[in-house]
């Protein structure tokens, strides 16, 4: 019994103690190791804080942001800073930039054979008398993509030619895109009054046709025919100048002493007076037969009015010639008609004729220089000198 007491007693006494331990207000004791450590760690944390703070302050220079600087006492929380706005300023609103933003573009495609005119002689308009030679030049740039080579050429396409080549070659060395070439051209003035016009293209190595510009448009020679003049004796043995007599068609120039008949342009020919003159002439013989004739037909002109047909004719230097000249001509390709007849023996004198050709105004005509022998041609060398149309 004494020995339950005792043992309640004491069980009472400890509860008690341990009861008074953990009374409110009775904080536990904090060591001075344990303060020190803490500060120390806050203040570590407030420059962590800092330099991690300013190194997200570096950023590109394009997109300026304001420094961000610590707030507050170490130990204490960093506050997030937001940029200043003044009152009553209104924020902006920031646009995308399309600076560094490329927007495609539209490849310009450049055709391959393309020509651009730069310049030329014998502007359009220039007077020429019928059959005057002269030589057309166009300078043209390559401003295609591609080179223009010695298997292209300059073509004909339209109108009069003028005598130029149907086709010619373009070049001899290689055009590149950006330069230029000269192209020239040898032509003949046509016999018929008025304006003439010839265009012309260029034509590559696979046969096809381009010109100027985009629209491939043509290049052209343009000039004005003055009234009908034409000389004969420069076109004796020209282009579409045939001569014929009964052997058939013959040479031009011919051979002397050709049995057939022949025709030559004289230099200096002797007149049958015995001058030489210094003006070239047409020296012709007809066939060696009796009434052998030679006669030349040149190409058709259009006569105009206050023309005339003028020449010198008579026995070529001191022959015993007896011929008849006559001036022959065709409308429209029609039936041969006789102009004019001039009868010549040798009698140490020379004829000047001049015929008007007024009847003939408006018409196409295609004129004969006919020679013909009286009885026996062995003697018969004739002279056409200077003849020719003129006002």
């Amino acid at each position: 019994m004494k020995t339950r007491i005792i043992t309640t007693f004491l069980v009472l006494f400890f509860s008690l103690i341990l009861v008074g331990c953990n009374l409110p207000g009775n904080a536990a004791p904090t060591s001075q190791v344990d303060m020190l450590n803490t500060a120390a760690a806050q203040t570590i944390q407030a420059q962590q804080t800092y330099i991690a703070q300013t190194n997200q302050a570096v950023i590109p220079l394009s997109t300026p942001t304001p420094t961000l600087e610590p707030t507050g006492e170490p130990g204490e929380p960093t506050a997030t800073l937001e940029p200043t706005v003044k009152p009553d300023s209104p924020t902006a609103t920031t646009e995308p930039t399309t600076s560094g933003t490329s927007t495609p573009t539209a490849t310009e495609v450049v055709e391959c054979y393309l020509a651009k005119f730069v310049s030329e002689t014998v502007p359009d308009g220039t007077d020429f008398d019928p059959g005057e030679e002269f030589a057309k030049t166009w300078t043209l740039k390559n401003v295609g993509s591609c080179d223009w080579t010695d298997e292209f050429d300059v073509v004909f396409v339209e109108g009069k030619a003028m005598n130029a080549p149907a086709a010619e070659q373009l070049t001899s060395e290689t055009i590149e895109p950006g330069e230029s070439l000269t192209i020239s051209l040898d032509m003949t003035a046509p016999l018929a009054a008025g304006t003439h016009r010839g265009d012309f293209k260029l034509r590559n190595d696979k046969g096809a046709l381009f010109g100027i510009g985009e629209d491939n448009k043509s290049f052209w020679v343009e000039i004005d025919v003055k009234g009908t003049l034409y000389d004969f004796t420069d076109n004796v043995c020209a282009s579409g100048v045939t001569w014929k007599s009964g052997a058939g068609t013959l040479p031009c120039p011919g051979s002397p002493g050709d049995s057939d008949g022949w025709v030559r342009k004289v230099s200096n020919p002797q007149l049958e007076n015995g001058a030489v003159d210094n003006e070239p002439g047409i020296r012709i013989y007809p066939e060696m037969v009796n009434d052998g004739w030679i006669r030349g037909i040149f190409p058709e002109m259009t006569i105009t009015e206050g023309v005339s047909f003028k020449a010198i004719v008579g026995c070529y230097d001191n022959r015993d010639c007896n011929v008849k000249f006559k001036l022959n001509y065709k409308i429209d390709g029609g039936t041969e008609k006789t102009l004019a007849t001039w009868q010549e023996v040798q009698d140490g004198e020379f004829n000047r004729v001049n015929v008007d050709l007024d009847s003939l105004a408006g018409e196409n005509v295609q004129f004969i220089l006919l020679v013909e022998a009286n009885g026996s041609a062995t003697n018969d060398a004739a002279l056409w000198f200077g003849p020719r149309i003129e006002p």
